[in-house]
């Protein structure tokens, strides 16, 4: 794993309150999302289980940016209500071996900013919750929410560097798309 900041992913607003995730516009479409965040620097994840947020921290490929003229290209994905977080952290052993890593929703910046230049690659949207068995005899982090809500969309990320693996699924019902100063971002038509 590589060097990183610590916390260069962690910037979700401390007052966060579930009214203020959502702005006066239409939510971005997944769709649209999926082409402008492909390729993109993941800079951190980052789970408020209070609220149920599931926050990434991305800085979009140059060529992809449909907001060329900010200084600071970093966006922040919230995922809300989130009622399904997985996620399976696997370090490959020199004996060929995997090993299955834990660690809690507190600890996922610091899983994210130590693996090596992790790269959201689509397709992340609309993807299956993980089989039985298919991250591992078990997941390195799981949560489910018994709300009626947080059901209708998915993603499913896949980061990893030459040492480890970690893919992270969560079902959630809204996304909402901020700057670094938390103002809202709209996607322009595309």
């Amino acid at each position: 794993m590589g060097e990183h900041e610590a916390g260069r992913g962690s910037w979700l607003p401390a007052g966060l309150r579930p009214e203020d995730l959502l702005g006066a516009g239409a939510p971005p479409s997944l769709e649209r999302l999926e082409t402008v965040l492909d390729g993109a620097a993941v800079l951190g994840l980052e789970l408020d289980i209070r609220y149920r947020v599931l926050a990434a921290t991305l800085e979009p490929d140059a060529m992809r940016d449909p907001w060329p003229h900010r200084d600071d290209r970093r966006v922040q994905l919230l995922a809300f209500p989130v009622s399904t977080i997985l996620a399976s952290l696997r370090r490959r052993q020199p004996d060929g071996q995997v090993a299955l890593l834990t660690f809690t929703e507190a600890q996922l910046v610091e899983v994210v900013a130590a693996i090596d230049e992790p790269r959201w690659r689509s397709p992340v949207f609309g993807r299956p919750e993980p089989r039985p068995g298919e991250w591992g005899p078990r997941f390195s982090l799981e949560g489910r929410s018994s709300a009626p809500d947080g059901t209708r969309s998915s993603l499913r990320l896949e980061l990893g560097d030459d040492e480890v693996d970690l893919e992270v699924f969560a079902r959630f019902d809204e996304v909402a798309l901020k700057d670094p100063d938390g103002a809202d971002l709209a996607l322009p038509p595309g």
